[in-house]
């Protein structure tokens, strides 16, 4: 039985071993270029964001699915704010394995959304002083992600990414506040 039987729908096939068709220098460049597309929307610079992604890139989120640069760059102007301030992406157990449909690499992981602080005392955050709060920091979301990557003159591109299975704290959730 499925950890999430009905929740990641559209992820590669996942393989018992290693995939040796991987070279090292390419299993790596990809999860940390995985991890700053995670950091980048800590920084919120929607055009530096925005150029992580290929222009017919899809997306397969929660809040829909998105086809290409106009539907995506609406996603995160649109719908992505809300999810920034307070909040840390952690993109953990990464496995690489060859797209053998694109060439690429697909990077399959757990993604963290920590909660540290609410959005409204977000600002009071410095490098100076220490900001208290009562629970916090937690884990706001939790999901399965699959990023399928492309190798492009500029470095590794999201062709596509999959959200699945989604777990969230509603305790976390400013709304509930």
């Amino acid at each position: 039985m499925s950890a999430y039987p009905n929740a990641n729908e559209g992820f590669p096939r996942l393989s018992a071993i290693t995939s040796f068709n991987v070279t090292a220098d390419e299993r790596s460049s990809a999860i940390d270029f995985v991890n700053r597309v995670n950091t980048l929307f800590e920084e919120f610079d929607k055009d530096t964001l925005s150029s992580t992604f290929l222009p017919e890139a899809t997306l397969q989120h929660a809040y829909g699915k998105f086809q290409g640069y106009d539907e995506m760059r609406g996603f995160i102007e649109r719908d992505y704010p809300p999810l920034i301030p307070g909040v840390t992406r952690h993109a953990t157990n990464h496995i690489v394995d060859r797209d053998e449909e694109t060439g690429g690499v697909v990077v399959r992981y757990h993604n963290l959304l920590i909660r540290h602080v609410w959005p409204a005392e977000a600002d009071k955050v410095t490098a100076k002083d220490a900001v208290t709060v009562t629970s916090l920091p937690g884990i706001w979301f939790w999901s399965t992600t699959s990023d399928r990557l492309k190798m492009t003159n500029d470095g590794w591109k999201v062709f596509a990414r999959i959200i699945g299975a989604t777990v969230n704290n509603k305790d976390l959730t400013p709304e509930s506040k």
